[in-house]
């Protein structure tokens, strides 16, 4: 009688994500500690530490020093939301020992100066982008959105929510969408009506993790009720200004009935275009396409002959409205960029200033003191 071969069984994570990228990851964080380290995944982020889900279960964890010292140095190294984690035991404690590697990210531009950035998510597979069909689109914010996700190296989908309040608009708004959105997959859903739910649930594939990114009142948390076939989350009203309330006021980490993971943070009132140039280039790849196309490597695409974005424009292949978008993303682009570059600078001269005023101070204590 033969007996049946059986396959690894799969890792006690892997409803959370698990791949063998995180497991390359966590296992070298583990082979140079001295610690027994476990893996987990960050279910929502506080000051000074975090929820972790584990093989046995939530838990609450501090970080440890070294997390906490990262931190100070760059907030944007603190865990998140979707960050993946070695923990290890310090008496009662549970303490998040490294967070590991991170793949796609959802980072917001501090908007100061010497402002560092925010991470909202890590780990992230595809960030869906919902956009309510009664209140728009906003192409400036949809162009803003799809640039944040292309630079953290996520996939970025549209979502056309609220269809059964477009009316007879539905087309009209959904063309739009597209048409600033090239080659970019887009669902149009209701989760009153359950229009596109199913083709959108078999697209969220199990151990794959999604973020929804959206203003507050574009239907993101009906949205992930309606998928996921059950009340997870708290819908809030719509104002008189037809403006949404906040009804996630913090992130965390949501399982779906079909094994999707689903990173939920609060609606986004405020994007600015990172400073890398990548994202506004892939959300503009017709801009970029015709560009590359132009007699002059250096064309401002204004009255240079043979300027092959012009001559689309002319030709009304291409709307002026948006090669003007695609400058003023540029722009800020390279503003933010240079920021960037400002302030590492000088973290950089902080960093040397204090090693220069640690290492005369050793050389005074070897002198005596003198």
């Amino acid at each position: 009688m033969n007996t049946p071969v059986t396959g690894t069984p799969p890792h006690p994570l892997t409803a959370l994500g698990w791949n063998p990228r995180v497991a390359t990851a966590f296992d070298t964080v583990s082979h140079g500690s001295e610690h027994l380290l476990v893996p987990g995944r960050v279910s929502a982020a506080r000051r000074g530490g975090s929820v972790v889900r584990t093989a046995e279960g939530e838990v609450p964890a501090d970080h440890s020093p070294a997390v906490l010292k990262d931190a100070r140095t760059d907030p944007a190294l603190a865990p998140c939301t979707g960050d993946w984690v070695a923990l290890r035991r310090s008496g009662d404690t549970w303490l998040v020992e490294a967070v590991l590697e991170r793949s796609g990210t959802l980072v917001r531009q501090g908007i100061a100066k010497d402002s560092y950035d925010q991470v909202l998510a890590a780990n992230v597979d595809r960030v869906l982008i919902c956009e309510a069909a009664d209140q728009g689109p906003n192409v400036g914010r949809l162009e803003r959105f799809l640039s944040l996700v292309w630079a953290g190296g996520a996939e970025p989908i549209v979502a056309v929510t609220k269809a059964e309040l477009a009316g007879d608009r539905l087309p009209e708004v959904v063309e739009l969408v597209r048409s600033v959105s090239p080659g970019i997959e887009v669902h149009v859903v209701s989760a009153h009506t359950g229009q596109g739910l199913d083709a959108l649930t078999e697209r969220m594939a199990p151990g794959s993790t999604w973020v929804l990114l959206g203003t507050s009142g574009a239907g993101k948390s009906s949205l992930i009720n309606a998928v996921a076939g059950q009340d997870l989350m708290d819908t809030g009203e719509i104002r008189g200004d037809r403006r949404g309330r906040h009804t996630t006021t913090h992130r965390q980490l949501l399982v779906l009935p079909h094994g999707a993971v689903v990173l939920d943070i609060p609606g986004v009132r405020r994007i600015d275009v990172p400073g890398e140039a990548e994202g506004v280039d892939r959300t503009f790849a017709d801009v970029t396409g015709l560009a590359e196309q132009c007699r002059f490597r250096d064309c401002v695409h204004e009255t240079e002959p043979g300027c092959a974005v012009r001559a689309a424009i002319d030709e009304g292949e291409l709307d002026l409205s948006r090669l003007e978008r695609w400058n003023r993303l540029r722009r800020e682009s390279e503003r933010n960029r240079a920021r960037g570059d400002a302030r590492l600078r000088s973290e950089q001269t902080r960093r040397w200033k204090a090693i220069t005023k640690e290492g005369r101070e050793r050389g005074r204590l070897k002198r005596g003191g003198r």
